[in-house]
């Protein structure tokens, strides 16, 4: 199949080209009217595939409560927002449902369904402060344990990507050095965790922050907290829900002008009451509040995000494509297949408007309904 367009975003621009795929992969990029194309998308723009490294669930599909059949229901859902990849995220619970969650995850993951690729598993829970623990369970929050993490990444065939950790309370940062001598990133969030402890974290391996700006200590001009360490240490991926509810617009261009185009990671933080009607009495604002008014996900649609980042927040373009595409690629080690369009990658592939709005999506090639 050749498709092409004057706008294909190649080498953080876009320029006029042609895709030729086959067997699921993006053989060659061709000059722009080389071959007879089979679709030619004129004008409309070919992004990368969009990546959410953080969502909880869709539509009654809650990754912490899995079934298979859910699992492939969220996974054919998922192009509808240009997403040809996430991660599918827990949040705390008690070890038994984590213990029975991991194992359906594991199924999903290894016998692939239609529609996005289900990378692996981002825990959120179980190892953050109950100070700082917003909408998650307080009653199952446990310390910083490398053992139960390894446990959980045995049941879960090691698919575990990435987990959440208040650094504060890992003694000797054991935990972190635990998970990153495992491949499994260790994010920084529902902390209350201070400057240094994020720096000696980093120091001892951890490579991102959790939904900056939510879940941590506020920023003060005396103390920086977690939310200045995201912003100043360059190792740190920092990810942003970008609805302009979970954090201000004005905060995202901060955090996304500090972080660059290279460690910005847009995520939805999306519930699954998410489009489902019988939570409607949940939803506020375009996202999801306890009866006392605590955030508990977003209904933000991925591609909504890219252009929020870039129209709302004030980033360049390239720093909104690059938060849905290549930095979450790079994050999760998985950037030679995925998050760019380049010869030998996944054909996965976004067309759409310069609003972001889409027309087309495949995913390792074949297009979705």
């Amino acid at each position: 199949m050749i498709i092409q367009s004057t706008h294909v975003w190649i080498d953080d621009c876009l320029q006029p080209a042609q895709l030729e795929i086959a067997d699921g992969l993006i053989q060659a990029i061709l000059p722009y009217g080389e071959k007879q194309p089979d679709h030619d998308y004129q004008d409309l723009w070919i992004l990368p595939g969009f990546i959410d490294i953080h969502t909880h669930g869709w539509n009654r599909c809650e990754a912490g409560k899995p079934t298979l059949e859910a699992m492939r229901r969220w996974q054919k859902h998922m192009p509808e927002e240009g997403v040809t990849a996430f991660l599918a995220t827990t949040a705390t619970q008690s070890q038994r449902q984590n213990e029975q969650a991991l194992p359906v995850l594991r199924e999903a993951i290894e016998a692939p369904g239609e529609g996005a690729e289900i990378l692996g598993i981002n825990m959120e829970g179980n190892f953050i402060s109950h100070q700082f623990h917003g909408a998650q369970d307080l009653y199952t929050i446990v310390k910083p344990d490398p053992e139960v993490l390894l446990h959980y990444q045995d049941l879960a065939g090691g698919h575990i990507m990435t987990v959440t950790c208040a650094v504060e309370f890992d003694e000797d940062y054991a935990f972190v050095k635990t998970a990153a001598a495992h491949h499994i990133r260790v994010s920084c969030g529902h902390s209350g965790a201070s400057f240094d402890q994020v720096k000696d974290a980093v120091a001892a391996g951890a490579t991102g922050i959790t939904h900056c700006g939510n879940g941590m200590r506020p920023f003060h001009h005396r103390n920086p907290g977690i939310f200045g360490a995201a912003l100043n240490l360059d190792e740190l991926y920092a990810e942003v829900i970008g609805d302009g509810i979970h954090v201000h617009f004005e905060t995202a261009h901060l955090i996304g002008t500090m972080k660059g185009a290279d460690k910005l990671i847009l995520v939805t933080d999306s519930a699954e009451c998410k489009d489902d009607p019988a939570a409607a009495q949940y939803r506020r604002e375009g996202a999801f509040r306890l009866p006392d008014g605590t955030l508990f996900g977003s209904a933000l649609y991925v591609n909504q995000g890219v252009d929020n980042l870039h129209r709302k927040a004030r980033l360049p373009l390239v720093t909104a494509i690059h938060a849905a595409t290549i930095n979450p690629a790079r994050y999760l080690g998985v950037a030679d297949r995925k998050g760019s369009l380049e010869a030998g990658k996944d054909a996965d592939l976004v067309v759409c408007d310069e609003n972001i709005q889409l027309q087309a999506v495949f995913c390792k090639g074949v297009r979705q309904a």
